[in-house]
């Protein structure tokens, strides 16, 4: 796997991130929430039952700073908290901290932790703790997937007692987004992160009793936990399966209580589970080497995007569990949503225009995972008459590949999946000059002119207006198609009681608080 490269769900296929897969949609400035039970509250025992969820065998160790395997995350943040997190509609929800806000000069943050918070083995947790977390991923020496997050963003944090300051290099509105993403949980100051799994010291909803490698782990409700009493569930049992197709019996079978799995997988359980909404896992960019003939020239790259057939994309390729894309980087539950563009819909005659005739032959390279996307594609273009296009799907290892000559990054047509994260942060990989992802070859410097100015806004209409004004230079050059975003959703069991907060996805801290399981 490329190291440009996170896989935030086994059976979603690959998703392009480095440090991140959020869901956003709230503002980003102060928030506050209930406190909740008091930390460590020594509350009655929990009585809503064992949630048993099954995890593929993770492949290496489990260390909170550094995983970046979907299962090994989730392995993690049962025990774990974030500062802040995510609802399955991407609201900023406040965890270990009570509040935040920029100040006037937008170049620091100050987060308020919640007071008495502890750890779960019943040490304080505070400021120093937060500041101690983030140093070990800005170290220049640091191996954490969330430093490429806080790259040109983050310069330093300080704090004591419960309030911690996070410096800026630059305005950033969407800062609090950033302390919801991968690989942020707060650990003791001091702490050996790679022990982690033997000595399993967190500030979650439930502590890592006992970990089998190749087996399982059983965890027992936290009573130190922040709000501990909104825990109903007495213990999580994780077993550790081989392959997603013997987790996917274990489901049928009534073994584990929750499934995550690809849409069209999903679409052959029927109707006895029930689904569980995350907000949105990822998009499927086909992408054009804009320095390249034919895709040198705007015209073509739209006539493409006016070929395609969205509505039976997200039918076909996703199984119905997707939104229509109109070629802008902005995923459906992000606040700034962008207006006045019109919805490109399948227009054969815009298509021929656009060529003036002519028929357009080339290659989309992909890889294994992309495969079916990447024919469905293929069909609907060659049935239009205006285009000839081949496949070249390579292994993951090969499309990845980290040299300079990697197929992603260099073939005149790719098919590629981003993950879900800040339009600013895919922006700055996606488009921006220089970038060592930029598979396009596209730059436009009114596009990144706009995107500071978006993230320097203090107002909500001067944000929208951008937005607009941004998401307008991405649909009339078009260096990437974006056909669907899709969602991630994960299934239940019908013992399975109770909504879940914030979906069940990493940034929304693996939230389960008030659910219960009945008969176990």
């Amino acid at each position: 796997m490329s190291p440009a490269l996170l896989t935030l769900r086994r059976a979603g296929g690959l998703a392009a991130a480095a440090a991140l897969a959020l869901a956003l949609s709230a503002c980003a400035s102060s928030s506050s929430g209930s406190a909740g039970a008091s930390g460590g509250s020594q509350d009655a025992a929990a009585s809503g039952g064992t949630y048993n969820i099954g995890l593929i065998t993770p492949t290496g160790g489990i260390n909170p700073l550094t995983t970046t395997q979907y299962d090994t995350m989730f392995a993690v943040g049962l025990a774990s908290a974030q500062l802040v997190n995510t609802t399955g509609s991407g609201q900023l929800k406040p965890q270990l901290a009570a509040s935040w806000k920029e100040s006037a000069d937008k170049l620091s943050w100050t987060v308020t932790l919640r007071p008495g918070l502890k750890f779960s083995n019943g040490q304080p947790l505070t400021a120093k703790d937060v500041v101690a977390t983030f140093d070990s991923i800005l170290s220049p020496s640091s191996q954490s997937p969330a430093a490429s997050s806080f790259s040109g963003i983050l310069k330093s944090v300080t704090g004591s007692g419960t309030s911690v300051v996070f410096h800026l290099a630059e305005a950033y509105a969407d800062f609090p987004y950033l302390l919801s993403g991968a690989n942020t949980w707060i650990l003791p100051a001091g702490f050996n992160a790679a022990n982690w799994i033997n000595d399993p010291v967190g500030a979650g909803q439930f502590t890592l009793e006992k970990y089998t490698a190749g087996q399982g782990i059983t965890y027992k409700k936290n009573p130190y936990y922040w709000d501990a009493a909104a825990v109903k569930l007495s213990a999580v049992n994780v077993t550790f399966f081989s392959s997603d197709q013997s987790e996917l019996l274990a489901f049928q079978s009534g073994q584990v209580n929750q499934l995550d799995v690809d849409p069209t997988i999903a679409s052959t359980l029927g109707t006895s589970y029930r689904q569980v909404k995350s907000g949105y896992l990822k998009f499927d960019g086909l992408t054009f080497n804009v320095t390249k003939a034919p895709f040198n020239n705007a015209a073509v790259r739209q006539a493409v995007a006016w070929a395609l057939n969205r509505q039976a994309i997200v039918q076909t390729a996703y199984a119905g569990q997707a939104s229509v894309g109109n070629d802008v980087a902005t995923f459906p539950d992000y606040k700034e949503q962008p207006t006045g563009l019109t919805q490109r819909t399948q227009n054969l005659s815009e298509v021929k225009k656009l060529l003036g005739g002519k028929v357009i032959s080339f290659t989309i390279t992909t890889y294994t995972d992309e495969q079916t996307y990447a024919q469905l594609i293929q069909q609907q273009l060659d049935a239009t008459g205006s285009f000839k296009v081949s496949l070249d799907v390579l292994t993951e290892s090969a499309y990845y590949a980290s040299d300079a000559s990697s197929p992603w990054l260099s073939a005149p047509v790719t098919l590629t999946d981003w993950a879900n994260r800040l339009p600013a942060q895919l922006y700055s990989l996606i488009y921006a000059k220089g970038s060592s992802w930029n598979a396009s070859g596209y730059s436009n410097t009114q596009l990144g002119k706009l995107v500071n100015e978006y993230e320097a806004a203090s107002s909500a209409s001067d944000q929208q207006t951008l937005a607009n004004q941004i998401a307008t230079v991405e649909w009339t050059d078009v260096p990437v198609i974006v056909a669907a975003f899709e969602e991630s959703d994960v299934y239940v069991s019908n013992a399975v009681q109770g909504s879940f907060p914030n979906g069940l996805q990493f940034s929304g801290g693996f939230d389960f608080r008030g659910i219960t399981v009945s008969g176990s």
